[in-house]
């Protein structure tokens, strides 16, 4: 555990390594507290819910190729004859689906297992108990369970009174920290923060346009990683494809993803649709809310889609 770590060590040892006991499977979600529920609760001033899961379709969202594009499938419809057979005759009948989604495709929450650096995932556990037919023998999606956690979001594009972030800016702490000083909102331990960096609004407008949308994303870099940690941040979201800035910080491939999800033990939410949001708590005059997340327990799942929802 003392081995250098990507993002640097703390306290002599690989992030929250051991900080909730060798064996938990949680990592900074361990920070969420019912007491800091409450407390969200409370940040609560208009009762309007956001939904923050993108639509699941073959086109028109952000899917990377190797994934493939999700399927809605028909399984049985009304125009299938055997409906002859059911109880109702031919009066009544019964439409269902097949979905055929990859874990990490469009909105979705990064397990601990997602990610390893040398050999081990999140608490040092081994990347070798990893099997392709039963997936993750630690820190499967199902081991973080569903919670409601106070986020915290911060408008990157509206603090640098731009429409999105440059694709391939590195965002910084200075920009987290300024951004927060200027909506004037406080990061408290436990909370989730979630970045707005306008990628999304760049896709649709670009997708719209017929035009091919840049690899190059904004995003945090590895300096950015100190405000999650100082801060004691339990998730955090982005409205990007990595949370992280692309190309890859220090030309690391995955460079902040090591140092949150391995590192720290900290859950990426990806794919979130913030405008909305950020546009409600604009006019709410409060830039913190309650966010509400529930992955699909899928056992040893490196992911699972999401449509959290934050209630302003």
């Amino acid at each position: 555990m003392a081995e250098q770590a990507v993002g640097g060590t703390v306290g002599g040892t690989v992030g929250n390594w051991g900080r909730w006991g060798e064996e938990d499977e949680r990592g900074a979600l361990n920070l969420i507290e019912p007491k800091g529920v409450l407390a969200a609760a409370h940040e609560v001033r208009t009762g309007q819910a956001y939904a923050l899961g993108l639509p699941i379709q073959r086109e028109g969202a952000p899917i990377f190729e190797y994934r493939g594009a999700p399927q809605r499938l028909t399984l049985t419809s009304q125009t299938d004859n055997q409906f002859e057979d059911f109880p109702g005759g031919k009066e009544v009948g019964a439409n269902e689906d097949v979905l055929v989604i990859a874990s990490h495709s469009i909105t979705h929450m990064d397990a601990l297992c997602h990610v390893q650096h040398r050999g081990r995932f999140y608490n040092g556990f081994d990347a070798n108990t990893f099997r392709s037919h039963t997936g993750a023998g630690r820190c499967g999606i199902e081991k973080l369970g569903a919670f409601a956690v106070r986020a915290v979001l911060l408008d990157l594009p509206a603090y640098k009174g731009v429409d999105f972030l440059e694709p391939g800016y590195t965002v910084t702490r200075a920009d987290l920290e300024g951004c927060a000083e200027a909506q004037g909102v406080e990061v408290r331990a436990g909370d989730a923060l979630l970045l707005r960096t306008g990628h999304l609004d760049n896709f649709r407008a670009e997708t719209a346009a017929g035009r091919e949308v840049p690899f190059a994303q904004a995003g945090i870099g590895l300096d950015a990683v100190s405000f999650v940690r100082d801060h004691d941040i339990a998730l955090v979201g982005a409205d990007n494809s990595a949370i992280e800035v692309i190309p890859f910080d220090n030309e690391t491939f995955l460079s902040v993803h090591i140092a949150l999800l391995v590192e720290s033990g900290v859950p990426l939410l990806e794919h979130l649709w913030l405008t909305d949001l950020a546009r409600g708590m604009a006019d709410a005059g409060t830039y913190a809310c309650l966010l509400t997340v529930t992955p699909l327990p899928v056992t040893g799942a490196t992911g699972s889609p999401i449509n959290p929802v934050a209630i302003v």
